[in-house]
């Protein structure tokens, strides 16, 4: 124990200084992890802000009431150019869902496959992306295809 206090006596600055570096790396790594809990939250509120709005946008305007229809006729009554948007910008949202839940563990990725399943089955957003996907993330891709195909 003598040559432990001896050794403090001689080096007691540089163990402070040790000691406050051991806890400045210790506060920054609590910092950090904070912090990305936050942006991520932060993140996963304005999805749900976009959703709501993009969603609210089909109960509002009568002119989208056919975009969630199963039997829509496109061959009686072809898509009419806000059904088009509405629909791409739509496909972006879900671009950006899987991406979520892709990169965080904000998005459950079993209901983002349901939801890329009902929704991609429709019959103008099938047309939209069957016409828009080659000019689409490649990975995205081939996620809304495997999960159409059921795999």
């Amino acid at each position: 124990m003598g040559s432990a206090a001896a050794w403090l006596e001689q080096n007691w600055f540089s163990f402070l200084q040790c000691i406050g570096i051991v806890g400045g790396l210790l506060f920054t790594a609590f910092s950090l992890r904070e912090n990305t809990k936050s942006r991520k939250t932060s993140i996963y509120l304005s999805l749900v802000e976009q959703h709501r709005e993009l969603w609210s946008e089909v109960h509002q305007r009568a002119d989208l009431k056919r975009v969630l229809s199963r039997e829509a006729d496109l061959l009686a009554n072809p898509m009419t150019a806000a059904e088009r948007e509405f629909l791409s910008v739509a496909i972006v949202h879900f671009n950006t869902g899987w991406l979520l839940s892709r990169e965080t563990s904000l998005l459950s990725k079993a209901a983002m496959k349901h939801d890329v399943r009902s929704f991609f089955h429709l019959p103008l957003v099938r047309s939209v992306w069957n016409d828009t996907k080659a000019s689409r993330d490649p990975e995205f891709v081939k996620y809304v295809e495997r999960a159409l195909a059921g795999s």
